[in-house]
């Protein structure tokens, strides 16, 4: 017994210290992937409006498409420690989503119309580099311009965050092909996504599509193989599974909450019509 007990000891610490030895060789290459620069990225011009019904669209926006699920409801940001996935798995890494306003510590006061299109579209800040999420290159020119006017007007919020730090877990995954900045995979001169005309249809739910996709993938259809779409309403107004468990952390937000109607029946439409 007293070798079994040896014996496994002897391969636990084998395989920790092949771990750490992964570990440190893995580490500087995921650092230099992270602090990237994207130089020369073709930002494009986007009318902005300034009329109250493009602010309040893109108030609207700005829920649906996760911008307050990651930088607060009032835009504010928000402090990511220990866990950027928001589950239960300890990366030791401090990330803040920047606040958005023009307040003290906010990006706001700063950013032209040019830096918001590089950010929200290319995943791009302006000094070149990569912001870690972003999944809003495939919003519209209009939904893109909608969503600026309501960003340039929120009020001031006076709200400072220390600089990120990735700690030792987080450089290791972009090193083996995973969590890299978006603007990596981002093709920046691919022509622009159009919307459909709102209502109710399969090429409406297409695009809308995008806001979950940034998430599950091309594959997510495949969770609604056995819902009908009375559960599929009620679970992303109420957060409720068909099962009675909830959604997990990074879905049971007012995000999913806010899709109107219409917006809920497209995306039905779409994830049910085999087209996915």
């Amino acid at each position: 017994m007293k070798k079994f007990f040896k014996w496994t000891a002897i391969i636990l610490v084998g395989f920790i210290g092949l771990f750490v030895l992964a570990g440190l060789a893995l580490h500087p290459v995921g650092m230099k992937k992270l602090s990237q620069t994207y130089s020369n990225i073709p930002v494009e011009t986007i009318t902005i409006p300034n009329d109250a019904d493009a602010i309040a669209h893109g108030s609207h926006v700005a829920v649906i498409w996760g911008c307050t699920k990651c930088h607060g409801a009032d835009l504010s940001g928000t402090l990511t420690g220990n866990d950027p996935s928001g589950g239960s798995i300890p990366t030791f890494a401090t990330i803040p989503a920047a606040n958005l306003t023009s307040g003290k510590g906010g990006i706001g006061q700063s950013y032209s119309d040019t830096d918001w299109i590089r950010a929200i579209r290319h995943g791009v800040k302006p000094d070149g580099r990569g912001i870690l999420f972003m999944y809003t290159s495939k919003m519209s020119d209009q939904e893109l311009g909608d969503l600026v006017a309501f960003l340039k007007q929120a009020p001031r919020v006076d709200k400072e965050y220390p600089a990120i730090r990735y700690g030792p877990i987080i450089p290791i995954l972009p090193a083996i092909g995973i969590f890299t900045p978006e603007a990596a995979s981002i093709d920046h001169h691919a022509l622009h996504t159009v919307r459909p005309a709102q209502g109710a249809t399969v090429q409406y739910g297409k695009y809308l599509s995008a806001t979950c996709n940034g998430c599950h993938g091309n594959t997510i259809d495949n969770a609604f193989n056995k819902w009908n779409k009375e559960d599929f309403v009620r679970a992303f107004k109420t957060g409720e599974l068909p099962d009675g468990k909830n959604f997990g952390p990074t879905m049971s937000s007012q995000t999913f909450r806010d899709l109107n109607d219409t917006e809920l029946d497209a995306l039905w439409l779409y994830f049910t019509s085999g087209k996915s």
